[in-house]
């Protein structure tokens, strides 16, 4: 069982967050009304490509044990689905169907600027379920109080691919590497050795998604680009060390400029610029067979090394939550969809069979699927998944101000990386203007 579908939630979202902003101003006082179950068995569930495939099957399985329930399962469409929720949010929730899937970007922004968007599923007693899902990942579907609102649904983490082929030209043994300064120094050997460079990045940030390696790192470091209080964090030791690590990679002429939207399949398949490493979610691997199979044999995965000796060797890569919607005349009948789908080992097993994904709840780790060797890699793919989830990382705080922080960091990236910028003064400037833009304090300012 390995992750094969990629989800961007992060494609949308300038516009979901300009879209929030107008729509919470036009509507302020908006609030959704009161709402318990009607005695209705009825229910309807928005999500879109493989959770909505899912999300289908468990319906059906759902309705044969629960007599005369219905579930309508609508696969909205990414982006679309975006532009269905927000403005039912603004609107007091009208219109919002029982069920959604939200991407876990989107997941704070809709919890801190719609408070009563969401059911409050604590007190349907989703707080019991804590305990069989990654600790990081289920936090991040509470709000700053610690009151549960999603249910983790799929997940993805950060692994190294690298190639094994070029590893060995240069004489490097990959599992000596624990630290990213020991994969930067042996990049320098691969270059000499090879040609190829360590990895790729698309510098000029056509794209929010060049910040993916930005953030890996400096998740790897402990931190975000805000802290548990909301206050910016652009400026912590933990995010200057990740750019900072940036610039001496790409001092040494380590890294690729290769555009965001282009480069994922150049570099499976080892076309110019040869890359020997690719730093990316554990979705990938599932991809491999049939984007690169000539490539067998000279790509290998491995989890992360640290950015400090000892440190975090786990990242996350996103996922998305199960919710209700406060609006729902069946809130109960719902949230009991939503436990069987995510946190019942029937639910789960149909809803892995269907969809594909990588499932968050850590009971169907254990299951036999889960322990099969992939064929691409010649290892258990799912056991790497399964220990990085397993560490103890902290939740990433992405507040609905993550798509104005993606865009100031992403500048700064662009004038260490094209200009030669200093990352201290690149982060400074970058965490002023965002604090400018949200009125948010920087972190240590107080």
């Amino acid at each position: 069982m390995t992750a094969t579908t990629r989800h961007p939630w992060r494609t949308r979202a300038g516009a979901l967050a300009a879209g929030v902003a107008v729509l919470a101003a036009a509507l302020t006082g908006c609030s959704s009304s009161p709402s318990g179950d009607t005695g209705s068995k009825t229910l309807t569930a928005w999500a879109w490509g493989a959770p909505a495939v899912g999300m289908k099957a468990t319906a059906k399985a759902f309705e044969k044990t629960h007599p005369g329930v219905k579930i309508t399962v609508q696969d909205v469409g990414n982006p679309a689905i975006w532009d269905k929720i927000t403005p039912g949010m603004a609107a007091g929730g009208t219109g919002l169907p029982d069920v959604m899937d939200i991407g876990g970007d989107y997941m704070s922004n809709y919890v801190e600027t719609f408070p009563d968007g969401f059911a409050n599923l604590s007190d349907q007693g989703a707080d019991s379920l804590a305990k069989d899902f990654p600790s990081g990942l289920w936090k991040g579907g509470q709000d700053a109080k610690g009151t549960q609102f999603g249910i983790p649904f799929e997940v993805n983490t950060n692994l190294l691919f690298y190639r094994k082929d070029l590893f060995q030209k240069a004489g490097v043994d990959i599992d000596s590497i624990t630290t990213w300064d020991q994969l930067l120094a042996a990049g320098k050997k691969i270059k000499a050795a090879t040609g190829a460079q360590l990895f790729a990045v698309d510098k000029a940030a056509s794209q929010a998604d060049a910040a993916n390696l930005f953030e890996m790192l400096a998740r790897l470091e402990g931190t975000f680009f805000f802290d548990k209080k909301g206050d910016i964090a652009l400026t912590d030791k933990g995010n200057l060390a990740a750019l900072t690590f940036l610039k001496e990679a790409n001092d040494a002429g380590l890294i690729a400029d290769i555009p965001q939207s282009a480069g994922t399949t150049s570099q499976m398949l080892g076309q110019k610029p040869v890359v020997a490493t690719m730093p990316y979610a554990s979705w990938l691997a599932g991809t491999f067979q049939s984007t690169a199979p000539a490539m067998k044999g000279k790509w290998g995965v491995r989890q992360s090394p640290a950015m400090t000796e000892g440190g975090y060797t786990s990242s996350s890569a996103g996922g998305t939550y199960l919710t209700v919607a406060k609006s729902s005349k069946n809130q109960k009948l719902a949230y009991e969809y939503v436990k069987y789908s995510m946190a019942t080992l029937a639910g789960q097993q149909v809803m892995t069979k269907a969809d594909q994904l990588f499932p968050s709840y850590e009971p169907m780790w254990k299951t036999s699927a889960f322990n099969q060797t992939d064929p691409y890699f010649g290892i258990n793919t799912n056991a790497l998944v399964i220990k990085a989830l397993s560490e103890k990382t902290p939740p990433d705080y992405y507040t609905k101000d993550y798509p104005k922080a993606l865009k100031v960091y992403d500048d700064a990236q662009t004038q260490v990386l094209v200009k030669g910028a200093d990352p201290k003064a690149a982060l400074e400037s970058a965490a002023k203007l965002l604090a400018q833009q949200t009125s948010r304090k920087i972190a240590g300012s107080r």
